[in-house]
């Protein structure tokens, strides 16, 4: 069996250091008085691929809207061509909106709710909120004059297929 070690590992010169060579906050930081009086960093890891998968995503998403009903609320975008609805507070599934099948709504395992996803969620959903993309159950059923661009139009066959909202 090998010789116990005394003191502290540092992580920065990777040496094993007698505890008077730490300070308090050194000792939970793993970082000697040394390094740390030459400024040197613990390795932090990348998050490169966490910030491409955001990115992409980010541009991937648009035509966004909510729709208020009576009980819910609801966050409608568009993603690779294909239209998703999904609670407004993003503890649920998110469905893709079929046209021409019987089950209109199927869930999607592809869009699994990753951290990168329900980031750009959130902003996206901030920026709709800003933005007056809003629209409420009861007055598309009412049919009253509805400001909506053309590229959110399409939301409306997706909202007229709710039928047991209200």
């Amino acid at each position: 069996m090998g010789k116990k070690r005394r003191g502290h590992y540092c992580k920065i010169c990777g040496k094993t250091r007698p505890n008077d060579k730490f300070s308090r906050k050194g000792h939970r930081h793993h970082l000697c008085k040394d390094c740390k009086r030459k400024g040197k960093k613990a390795y932090e890891p990348s998050t490169a691929e966490y910030d491409r998968e955001e990115y992409y995503l980010s541009k991937a998403i648009r035509n966004c809207m909510i729709l208020y009903t009576y009980r819910l609320s609801f966050f409608l975008f568009e993603f690779q061509r294909e239209r998703y609805i999904t609670r407004d507070d993003f503890e649920s599934e998110i469905f893709v909106y079929q046209e021409n099948a019987v089950q209109r709504f199927i869930v999607d395992e592809s869009l699994q709710m990753k951290k990168a996803l329900l980031d750009v969620l959130l902003k996206k959903y901030d920026k709709t909120m800003d933005s007056g993309h809003i629209v409420e159950y009861n007055d598309i059923l009412a049919n009253e004059c509805l400001e909506i661009s053309k590229k959110r139009k399409q939301h409306l066959e997706v909202i007229m297929s709710l039928k047991n909202l209200t």
